[in-house]
């Protein structure tokens, strides 16, 4: 009885999330644009910015199962504004992030001998695919088609071999992207395309944990990696890997909750390894994780403003190599949906999701 107690503990603070996180969009926003954290944004909308503030926005509604019952108005806006950020060669780009992370990504470039970012090329195809997928579920589409990512196998192979999985996180990301792009195709032979490059990352991956990388990555790249590589399987409509009760002691070995991202991507990963063994390998310490990093994402909440910050104390400062904060004691948008995007993973681990009424979006 005290372990249930325990249990519930855990776990009653997230049904007063919907109303909560409602009141604090309610303050971020202003006609389709939202701010970046509660107070200690350095930008404001006269700046011509806040792209992936708006797709946060658009998903957290999504997640908290409210998208639908928004005005026709309100969607209208939202999608108005993400589309205004749009080129006409279908690439959706924040100029003033693309701005303010030039110098960055020049230096980085340099630094790392790879120059795939130099002009911040690969921070547009991330801001497009993401941008693309709000919009899906806003039930728009863009202006633009985007048809520039690698369409045969030939120049899948080469793109491929190019990003580095010794960083398989980057990496991930845009095998990730690409999946996405090619999915969401007119290509008539997009699905050998997938399953080309799927079987290509799919040599990559290592036997011994369930990762896909090269070299000797850190186990925090390991884990957050294997996220990006599943959501790209997820985004086509691809879900089977091998290796699953590997990747499950990958992460029941793990901490990684430093920020946001690190505390989604452990849970991610565990849901679709728990998948594919259909809850007979280790479950109960699946589920106990859970329960437990509930309490790690309750520390990173702030219940009288309805939102969560990125850091724990501390509100996301840096976006895409770009200071758009202050970084003050306070939630902001990107750590929120983070959080609520695990939340609604979480639910489905523990059996619970039609009682909370969380959806997980496609990213």
């Amino acid at each position: 009885m005290q372990n249930k107690n325990k249990k519930s503990d855990k776990i009653n603070w997230i049904f007063d999330l919907k109303k909560d996180v409602l009141g604090f969009l309610d303050k971020l926003k202003i006609d389709g644009f939202f701010y970046y954290s509660l107070s200690g944004d350095l930008h404001d909308k006269r700046s011509c910015w806040g792209l992936g503030n708006t797709v946060f926005a658009v998903k957290i509604y999504y997640t908290i199962g409210i998208l639908d019952e928004l005005p026709k108005q309100e969607k209208m806006r939202l999608s108005g504004f993400i589309n205004s950020f749009q080129k006409e060669n279908g690439l959706f780009s924040d100029p003033l992030v693309q701005k303010k992370s030039a110098l960055i990504n020049v230096l980085a470039a340099i630094k790392n001998f790879n120059y795939n970012n130099f002009f911040g090329q690969m921070t547009q195809v991330a801001e497009t695919r993401q941008s693309l997928s709000a919009l899906k579920l806003l039930g728009e589409n863009a202006n633009f088609q985007y048809t520039a990512f690698p369409d045969t196998k030939e120049s899948i192979g080469k793109h491929l071999e190019k990003l580095d999985w010794t960083k398989p996180w980057g990496a991930g990301s845009h095998f990730s992207h690409l999946l996405f792009f090619l999915h969401n195709s007119n290509l008539k032979n997009k699905e050998a395309l997938i399953d080309f490059a799927i079987q290509w990352v799919n040599e990559i991956q290592n036997k011994n944990d369930g990762s896909w990388y090269k070299g000797s990555p850190t186990l925090q790249q390991k884990i957050n990696g294997a996220m990006k590589v599943i959501t790209g399987f997820k985004a086509a409509n691809k879900t089977f890997f091998k290796y699953p009760e590997k990747l499950i002691d990958l992460c029941l070995s793990a901490k990684n909750d430093s920020h946001a991202c690190d505390n989604f991507n452990i849970v991610y990963v565990l849901k679709y390894a728990n998948e594919l063994t259909k809850n007979s390998y280790k479950y109960d310490e699946i589920k106990d994780f859970c329960y437990d990093r509930l309490d790690i994402y309750r520390n990173y909440y702030f219940p009288e403003f309805g939102g969560f910050s990125f850091k724990q104390g501390k509100a996301n400062d840096i976006y895409y190599g770009a200071k758009i904060t202050k970084g003050l004691n306070e939630p902001d948008i990107h750590g929120t949906v983070m959080f609520l995007w695990g939340i609604s993973i979480i639910s489905q681990i523990l059996n619970m999701q039609d009682k909370l009424n969380f959806k997980e979006f496609t990213t």
